[in-house]
């Protein structure tokens, strides 16, 4: 990583989601990534998709999820909120630990670049086809 670069990843707080693993946020935060989980903010489990965007908003947080149906269901309150949201789709719904882990560790130094080039989306979707597959990242629309 280089100089402004390697700075710029203190400064993105990251929600990861309960529909992903939490050791995942630990070995993230290991390397320099500023993340957290819904388990450690809310204390427990059993927050509800509003109260995480809304703790996003308040904490200008991104929301990392695995959850297909939330931009759907919550796309009025993401789109007021103006968070910004990275989906892991997970094939066949579903996806291991080790998996989320190396789909972020290569999607994330390129959704920061994105976002430090102010590039309008907000919202992104991280995908691989299978265990080998290279990690793809694109925009989505909610």
């Amino acid at each position: 990583m280089t100089g402004n670069f390697a700075s710029g990843l203190d400064d993105t707080l990251f929600l990861l989601d309960e529909s992903l693993s939490p050791p995942v946020a630990a070995a993230l935060k290991l390397v320099g990534y500023n993340f957290t989980t819904v388990e450690e903010v809310f204390e427990g489990k059993g927050a509800q998709d509003p109260e995480v965007i809304a703790w996003c908003q308040d904490n200008q947080a991104v929301w990392v999820h695995a959850d297909d149906q939330a931009r759907r269901q919550h796309r009025r309150q993401l789109q007021i909120g103006g968070i910004r949201t990275l989906w892991l789709k997970r094939p066949g719904g579903r996806m291991t630990g080790k998996e989320q882990l190396r789909i972020l560790s290569f999607v994330l130094p390129k959704l920061l670049e994105r976002w430090e080039g102010r590039r309008a989306e907000r919202h992104y979707r991280a995908t691989a086809a299978n265990p080998t597959a290279t990690p793809s990242l694109r925009p989505v629309d909610i």
